[in-house]
């Protein structure tokens, strides 16, 4: 995005003689430079490094420009940064579209107050409501992921190297059993939760954000920060996949297993009993398998030209009492994804699986995803992604 002047519109030049006895020499609105932010063609991250570094008072607008939030701040590219951080790569890119800027290198706090109160008033004397950044926390429509509620919680990935380094798979696990007792919240994670370098990781990141959860994070990305722990983390945990949430002490999951128990309320269940003894914890609500209720729709796929689907679906029919499966190949929109060519894998390397069978009754969410990635064990190298969704015909049936 590149700056430009900002041009007065005609209603702001038509302010009240009272606005403009009050405030004198107080700079209006119309004074500031606007820049638009732009998203990085590779990384989906919006960038902001066009924002001037210098104190002063701005204004955040939407991809419909409609004005979200007025603010004052000594260093403006780390205020918007911060805004950027707290709303996540979901939806970043649509709530910080534009920024009004007025710098005020200088300037005291009292005048850098007096502007934001002069640019509050002016967009309400126009026939604007007060921006919902700006509204009390408690108020109706107030967002105040503006006041970088969420961003608080988003912290720099963590080292498991630290000074004495990891040479060995020996010292790598024992780094990722340390972390994970020292953290009641952590996730193993591509990229860190401000740059997050998969769709997976940067769902879970979006929702423990959204939930204002304090957790830490480990970038196993990292060669230098977190030597061996990509492969650490899956063998502590005996669950193949990255993200990696463990809360507690207790892996929880996936990006699939994370979205459910959000959806569900488990999720801030969960994260409630961080930290607490057992006496301390909410105790989990029960369920029912359904084992006889009425079979929904069961799609096999058996194709010479789809061996992987195929084959993940002979496993499935085999090992389950399925009341329903589908599987979907999602590999043509991640084509040419580093990590499946990495593997050699330029065809079915991506799939989403939903599957409803009554041995998932009892178990916990992580244990219904290790039951079937067990099943699936052999076949796991000839897949980069699996997203997986599991249920209970009892389950299926209250849906």
């Amino acid at each position: 995005g590149v700056g430009r002047p900002a041009s007065a519109p005609s209603r702001a030049r038509g302010l009240s003689v009272a606005m403009r006895a009050e405030f004198g020499d107080i700079r209006p609105m119309i004074d500031a430079s606007v820049y638009v932010t732009d998203l990085d063609p590779i990384t989906a991250e919006v960038d902001i490094s066009m924002i001037p570094e210098e104190m002063g008072v701005y204004a955040v607008y939407n991809d419909k420009d409609a004005l979200q939030y007025i603010g004052l701040s000594r260093a403006i590219s780390k205020s918007v940064a911060n805004h950027v951080i707290a709303f996540g790569p979901a939806e970043a890119g649509r709530m910080v579209s534009k920024v009004k800027i007025l710098e005020m290198a200088g300037e005291s706090k009292e005048t850098l107050k007096a502007t934001w109160e002069r640019w509050i008033k002016e967009h309400m004397e126009v026939g604007g409501e007060i921006p919902a950044g700006n509204l009390p926390e408690n108020a109706d429509g107030a967002e105040n992921r503006w006041r970088n509620k969420g961003a608080a919680a988003v912290k720099a990935p963590l080292s498991l190297a630290g000074v004495r380094g990891i040479e060995t798979m020996a010292e790598a696990l024992e780094a990722v059993a340390t972390a994970v007792k020292k953290h009641p919240v952590l996730l193993f994670m591509k990229g860190s939760p401000a740059m997050p370098q998969c769709g997976f990781s940067a769902k879970t990141v979006g929702i423990l954000k959204e939930l204002g959860a304090n957790f830490e994070s480990v970038n196993i990305m990292d060669p230098v920060a977190n030597p061996g722990v990509r492969d650490a983390v899956k063998e502590y945990s005996k669950w193949p996949t990255i993200p990696q949430l463990f809360i507690g002490g207790e892996l929880i999951g996936g990006a699939d297993i994370v979205a459910d128990m959000f959806n569900s309320g488990k999720l801030q269940e969960a994260l409630r009993n961080a930290g607490k003894s057992d006496e301390e914890k909410e105790a989990p609500s029960a369920g029912s398998s359904g084992a006889n209720l009425p079979k929904g729709e069961i799609k096999l796929i058996e194709d010479s030209k789809r061996p992987t689907a195929s084959k993940l679906s002979s496993l499935l029919n085999e090992n389950f009492d399925l009341h329903a499966l589908r599987i979907m190949d999602d590999s043509g929109s991640h084509a040419g994804d580093a990590g499946a060519m990495e593997m050699g894998l330029s065809g079915e390397s991506h799939f989403t699986v939903e599957i409803v069978a009554p041995e998932f009754d009892g178990l916990s969410p992580v244990a219904r995803q290790q039951k079937v990635f067990g099943v699936l064990k052999d076949l796991m190298p000839r897949i980069h992604a699996l997203s997986l969704v599991t249920k209970t015909p009892a389950e299926m049936v209250m849906q």
